[in-house]
Protein backbone atom coordinates (compact mmCIF):
# COMPACT_ATOMS: atom_id res chain seq x y z
CA UNK A 1 0.00 0.00 0.00
CA UNK A 2 1.35 3.07 -1.01
CA UNK A 3 2.11 5.97 2.18
CA UNK A 4 1.11 8.89 0.56
CA UNK A 5 -2.25 9.79 -1.55
CA UNK A 6 -2.54 12.80 -3.73
CA UNK A 7 -4.84 11.55 -6.22
CA UNK A 8 -7.62 9.14 -6.61
CA UNK A 9 -8.26 8.20 -10.04
CA UNK A 10 -11.20 5.70 -11.04
CA UNK A 11 -13.23 3.93 -13.82
CA UNK A 12 -16.91 5.08 -13.90
CA UNK A 13 -19.05 1.64 -15.07
CA UNK A 14 -18.93 -1.09 -13.40
CA UNK A 15 -16.23 0.33 -11.05
CA UNK A 16 -17.94 3.38 -9.09
CA UNK A 17 -21.13 2.35 -10.47
CA UNK A 18 -23.43 0.37 -12.30
CA UNK A 19 -23.66 1.98 -16.14
CA UNK A 20 -26.22 5.36 -15.44
CA UNK A 21 -26.72 4.86 -12.06
CA UNK A 22 -26.21 6.59 -8.56
CA UNK A 23 -22.77 6.02 -6.28
CA UNK A 24 -23.51 4.00 -3.40
CA UNK A 25 -23.71 6.04 -0.66
CA UNK A 26 -20.67 4.38 1.32
CA UNK A 27 -18.41 5.45 -2.12
CA UNK A 28 -20.23 9.18 -1.59
CA UNK A 29 -19.53 9.42 2.34
CA UNK A 30 -15.78 8.10 1.25
CA UNK A 31 -15.17 10.51 -2.06
CA UNK A 32 -16.71 13.55 0.09
CA UNK A 33 -14.16 12.85 3.02
CA UNK A 34 -10.84 12.39 0.71
CA UNK A 35 -11.95 15.77 -1.28
CA UNK A 36 -11.73 17.19 2.40
CA UNK A 37 -8.55 16.34 2.92
CA UNK A 38 -7.37 17.85 -0.68
CA UNK A 39 -7.16 14.69 -2.47
CA UNK A 40 -7.03 15.19 -6.07
CA UNK A 41 -10.09 12.98 -7.76
CA UNK A 42 -10.77 12.09 -11.10
CA UNK A 43 -12.32 10.00 -13.54
CA UNK A 44 -11.15 7.68 -15.94
CA UNK A 45 -13.43 6.84 -19.17
CA UNK A 46 -13.58 5.23 -22.18
CA UNK A 47 -16.52 7.70 -23.20
CA UNK A 48 -15.91 11.20 -24.71
CA UNK A 49 -15.43 13.80 -22.44
CA UNK A 50 -18.72 16.17 -22.56
CA UNK A 51 -20.63 18.24 -20.38
CA UNK A 52 -22.49 14.85 -18.37
CA UNK A 53 -18.60 14.20 -17.80
CA UNK A 54 -17.86 17.23 -16.51
CA UNK A 55 -20.47 17.87 -14.42
CA UNK A 56 -21.05 13.98 -12.58
CA UNK A 57 -20.31 15.32 -9.63
CA UNK A 58 -23.74 17.09 -9.60
CA UNK A 59 -25.29 13.98 -11.22
CA UNK A 60 -24.03 11.64 -7.96
CA UNK A 61 -24.74 14.56 -5.76
CA UNK A 62 -21.73 14.67 -4.42
CA UNK A 63 -21.49 18.49 -3.42
CA UNK A 64 -18.27 19.14 -5.77
CA UNK A 65 -16.83 18.48 -9.07
CA UNK A 66 -14.13 15.95 -10.01
CA UNK A 67 -10.68 17.62 -10.24
CA UNK A 68 -10.21 16.09 -13.74
CA UNK A 69 -11.26 13.33 -16.31
CA UNK A 70 -9.69 11.01 -18.08
CA UNK A 71 -11.86 10.34 -21.28
CA UNK A 72 -12.09 8.06 -24.57
CA UNK A 73 -9.36 5.34 -22.70
CA UNK A 74 -6.58 8.28 -22.32
CA UNK A 75 -7.23 10.20 -25.53
CA UNK A 76 -8.87 13.31 -23.90
CA UNK A 77 -7.92 14.70 -20.81
CA UNK A 78 -9.51 17.66 -18.90
CA UNK A 79 -8.03 19.09 -15.90
CA UNK A 80 -10.91 21.41 -14.19
CA UNK A 81 -8.23 23.30 -11.52
CA UNK A 82 -5.89 24.35 -14.84
CA UNK A 83 -8.58 24.78 -17.05
CA UNK A 84 -6.51 22.47 -19.82
CA UNK A 85 -7.43 19.59 -22.03
CA UNK A 86 -6.00 17.63 -23.98
CA UNK A 87 -8.03 15.83 -27.10
CA UNK A 88 -6.65 13.28 -29.27
CA UNK A 89 -7.44 13.66 -33.29
CA UNK A 90 -10.21 12.02 -35.02
CA UNK A 91 -10.15 9.32 -37.49
CA UNK A 92 -11.18 10.86 -40.91
CA UNK A 93 -14.15 9.84 -43.11
CA UNK A 94 -11.21 8.09 -44.99
CA UNK A 95 -9.93 5.78 -42.57
CA UNK A 96 -13.36 5.43 -40.88
CA UNK A 97 -14.57 3.61 -44.53
CA UNK A 98 -11.42 1.98 -44.98
CA UNK A 99 -11.64 -0.40 -41.72
CA UNK A 100 -15.35 -0.58 -42.11
CA UNK A 101 -14.94 -1.78 -45.63
CA UNK A 102 -11.79 -4.15 -44.20
CA UNK A 103 -14.27 -5.62 -41.46
CA UNK A 104 -17.53 -6.02 -43.34
CA UNK A 105 -17.36 -9.31 -44.45
CA UNK A 106 -17.12 -10.59 -40.53
CA UNK A 107 -19.85 -7.45 -39.55
CA UNK A 108 -22.33 -9.23 -41.84
CA UNK A 109 -22.13 -12.50 -41.40
CA UNK A 110 -21.85 -12.29 -37.83
CA UNK A 111 -24.34 -9.59 -37.32
CA UNK A 112 -22.07 -7.84 -35.34
CA UNK A 113 -23.65 -4.62 -34.13
CA UNK A 114 -21.31 -1.45 -34.38
CA UNK A 115 -21.53 2.42 -33.74
CA UNK A 116 -18.88 5.28 -32.93
CA UNK A 117 -18.44 8.11 -30.82
CA UNK A 118 -17.45 11.27 -31.74
CA UNK A 119 -19.04 14.43 -33.37
CA UNK A 120 -22.58 13.14 -32.02
CA UNK A 121 -22.89 10.48 -34.87
CA UNK A 122 -25.83 8.08 -34.57
CA UNK A 123 -25.24 5.97 -37.18
CA UNK A 124 -25.90 2.04 -36.23
CA UNK A 125 -25.43 -1.07 -37.67
CA UNK A 126 -27.21 -4.19 -36.54
CA UNK A 127 -28.96 -2.02 -33.70
CA UNK A 128 -28.67 -4.60 -30.66
CA UNK A 129 -30.66 -4.36 -27.20
CA UNK A 130 -27.20 -3.33 -25.79
CA UNK A 131 -27.60 -0.56 -28.16
CA UNK A 132 -31.27 -0.04 -27.32
CA UNK A 133 -30.51 0.23 -23.67
CA UNK A 134 -27.99 2.56 -24.04
CA UNK A 135 -29.96 4.96 -26.48
CA UNK A 136 -33.07 4.57 -23.43
CA UNK A 137 -30.49 5.65 -21.01
CA UNK A 138 -28.65 8.87 -22.81
CA UNK A 139 -32.47 9.57 -24.73
CA UNK A 140 -31.09 9.48 -28.33
CA UNK A 141 -32.12 8.08 -31.49
CA UNK A 142 -30.05 5.47 -33.45
CA UNK A 143 -30.07 5.59 -37.19
CA UNK A 144 -29.51 2.28 -38.55
CA UNK A 145 -27.24 2.45 -41.43
CA UNK A 146 -26.80 -1.45 -41.80
CA UNK A 147 -24.62 -2.34 -44.73
CA UNK A 148 -23.96 1.26 -45.85
CA UNK A 149 -20.83 2.54 -45.76
CA UNK A 150 -20.86 5.72 -47.31
CA UNK A 151 -23.99 6.40 -45.24
CA UNK A 152 -22.42 5.54 -41.86
CA UNK A 153 -19.33 7.11 -42.02
CA UNK A 154 -20.88 10.93 -42.23
CA UNK A 155 -18.30 12.58 -39.96
CA UNK A 156 -14.65 12.16 -38.09
CA UNK A 157 -15.74 10.32 -35.22
CA UNK A 158 -12.97 9.41 -32.27
CA UNK A 159 -13.43 5.45 -31.91
CA UNK A 160 -15.72 2.37 -33.13
CA UNK A 161 -17.27 0.01 -31.22
CA UNK A 162 -18.00 -3.32 -31.85
CA UNK A 163 -20.27 -5.95 -30.18
CA UNK A 164 -20.75 -9.30 -30.71
CA UNK A 165 -19.51 -12.91 -28.87
CA UNK A 166 -16.14 -13.37 -27.49
CA UNK A 167 -15.20 -15.47 -31.07
CA UNK A 168 -16.25 -12.99 -33.20
CA UNK A 169 -14.48 -10.58 -31.18
CA UNK A 170 -11.31 -12.15 -30.46
CA UNK A 171 -11.12 -12.54 -34.72
CA UNK A 172 -11.50 -8.68 -35.06
CA UNK A 173 -9.24 -8.07 -32.81
CA UNK A 174 -6.99 -10.80 -34.64
CA UNK A 175 -7.68 -9.20 -38.14
CA UNK A 176 -7.24 -5.38 -37.41
CA UNK A 177 -3.85 -6.70 -35.70
CA UNK A 178 -2.50 -8.43 -38.74
CA UNK A 179 -3.98 -5.95 -41.56
CA UNK A 180 -2.84 -2.53 -39.68
CA UNK A 181 0.14 -3.26 -37.87
CA UNK A 182 -0.48 -0.75 -34.54
CA UNK A 183 -2.20 1.91 -36.14
CA UNK A 184 -5.03 1.20 -34.51
CA UNK A 185 -5.49 -0.57 -30.66
CA UNK A 186 -8.80 -2.60 -30.24
CA UNK A 187 -9.91 -2.82 -26.21
CA UNK A 188 -11.78 -4.71 -24.68
CA UNK A 189 -14.46 -2.28 -22.69
CA UNK A 190 -17.71 -4.36 -21.15
CA UNK A 191 -18.26 -7.75 -21.72
CA UNK A 192 -18.97 -8.86 -25.68
CA UNK A 193 -17.53 -5.06 -26.46
CA UNK A 194 -14.21 -3.95 -28.35
CA UNK A 195 -13.63 -0.29 -29.10
CA UNK A 196 -10.81 0.67 -32.26
CA UNK A 197 -8.82 3.64 -31.96
CA UNK A 198 -5.66 4.92 -32.64
CA UNK A 199 -3.19 3.67 -31.08
CA UNK A 200 -0.44 5.35 -28.46
CA UNK A 201 -3.37 6.18 -25.66
CA UNK A 202 -4.42 4.82 -22.94
CA UNK A 203 -5.65 5.44 -19.06
CA UNK A 204 -2.76 5.06 -17.72
CA UNK A 205 -0.96 7.52 -20.69
CA UNK A 206 -3.50 10.06 -19.22
CA UNK A 207 -3.03 9.36 -15.95
CA UNK A 208 0.82 10.39 -16.65
CA UNK A 209 0.01 13.93 -18.53
CA UNK A 210 -2.27 14.94 -15.57
CA UNK A 211 0.50 14.03 -13.08
CA UNK A 212 3.06 15.72 -15.20
CA UNK A 213 1.05 18.58 -15.46
CA UNK A 214 0.41 19.34 -11.78
CA UNK A 215 3.95 17.80 -10.99
CA UNK A 216 2.52 15.12 -8.99
CA UNK A 217 4.58 12.04 -8.39
CA UNK A 218 2.97 8.92 -10.27
CA UNK A 219 3.77 6.49 -7.12
CA UNK A 220 1.57 9.09 -5.35
CA UNK A 221 -1.51 7.76 -6.81
CA UNK A 222 -4.04 5.33 -6.47
CA UNK A 223 -6.38 3.98 -9.06
CA UNK A 224 -9.57 1.65 -9.42
CA UNK A 225 -10.74 -0.22 -12.31
CA UNK A 226 -12.46 -3.29 -13.37
CA UNK A 227 -11.64 -4.50 -17.24
CA UNK A 228 -9.01 -4.37 -19.62
CA UNK A 229 -9.55 -0.51 -20.98
CA UNK A 230 -8.55 -0.17 -16.97
CA UNK A 231 -5.14 -2.25 -17.21
CA UNK A 232 -2.75 0.51 -17.81
CA UNK A 233 -4.37 2.37 -15.57
CA UNK A 234 -3.93 0.33 -12.63
CA UNK A 235 -0.09 -0.47 -13.88
CA UNK A 236 0.43 3.35 -14.26
CA UNK A 237 -0.70 4.41 -10.79
CA UNK A 238 1.24 3.74 -7.48
CA UNK A 239 -1.16 1.43 -6.10
CA UNK A 240 -3.88 0.23 -8.65
CA UNK A 241 -7.09 -1.62 -7.50
CA UNK A 242 -9.79 -4.29 -9.00
CA UNK A 243 -12.94 -4.29 -8.34
CA UNK A 244 -13.80 -7.66 -6.82
CA UNK A 245 -16.55 -8.47 -9.63
CA UNK A 246 -13.94 -7.31 -12.28
CA UNK A 247 -12.25 -9.09 -14.94
CA UNK A 248 -10.13 -11.88 -14.12
CA UNK A 249 -6.95 -10.50 -15.97
CA UNK A 250 -7.08 -7.12 -14.39
CA UNK A 251 -7.48 -8.53 -10.85
CA UNK A 252 -4.22 -10.54 -11.68
CA UNK A 253 -2.11 -7.50 -12.45
CA UNK A 254 -3.78 -5.16 -9.44
CA UNK A 255 -2.01 -4.46 -6.10
CA UNK A 256 -4.99 -5.23 -4.54
CA UNK A 257 -8.79 -6.17 -4.94
CA UNK A 258 -11.62 -5.05 -3.62
CA UNK A 259 -13.72 -7.49 -0.28
CA UNK A 260 -16.81 -5.65 -2.16
CA UNK A 261 -18.54 -5.73 -5.62
CA UNK A 262 -19.38 -2.63 -7.48
CA UNK A 263 -23.26 -2.73 -6.63
CA UNK A 264 -21.99 -2.86 -2.78
CA UNK A 265 -19.34 0.63 -2.84
CA UNK A 266 -16.41 -1.96 -3.57
CA UNK A 267 -14.90 1.54 -3.96
CA UNK A 268 -16.15 3.41 -0.90
CA UNK A 269 -15.39 0.57 1.52
CA UNK A 270 -11.75 0.25 0.03
CA UNK A 271 -11.28 4.06 0.84
CA UNK A 272 -12.69 3.47 4.44
CA UNK A 273 -10.90 0.61 4.85
CA UNK A 274 -7.37 1.25 3.31
CA UNK A 275 -7.29 5.26 2.83
CA UNK A 276 -8.90 7.01 5.38
CA UNK A 277 -7.61 4.76 8.10
CA UNK A 278 -4.06 4.56 6.87
CA UNK A 279 -3.87 8.40 6.69
CA UNK A 280 -5.39 9.32 9.88
CA UNK A 281 -2.96 7.32 11.73
CA UNK A 282 -0.08 8.32 9.90
CA UNK A 283 -0.61 12.32 8.41
CA UNK A 284 -3.79 13.68 9.80
CA UNK A 285 -3.43 12.66 13.77
CA UNK A 286 -7.30 12.25 13.92
CA UNK A 287 -9.45 9.95 14.82
CA UNK A 288 -9.45 6.48 12.98
CA UNK A 289 -12.30 5.60 10.98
Amino acid sequence: MIQKIEVLVADVDMTLSSKGSPLPKITIQALKELHDKNVKIGLATGREITEMEKTKGIFWNLGFEFDFVIGMNGGMIYDRNLNKSFTMDMLSVKEMKEVLTFLMPIILEKKVSVNVEGNQLRNVMNISDDLLDMAKRKNILLIDKTGDIDGFCEKPVYKFLFRTDPETTQLIRDQVEEQYKGKYQTIKTFPGTIELMYSGFSKGRGLEMYCEWNQIHLEDTIAFGDNENDNSLLLTSGWGVCLKDGNPNTKALADDITDYDCLDGGVGHYIFDHILFFSCILYYSCTPI
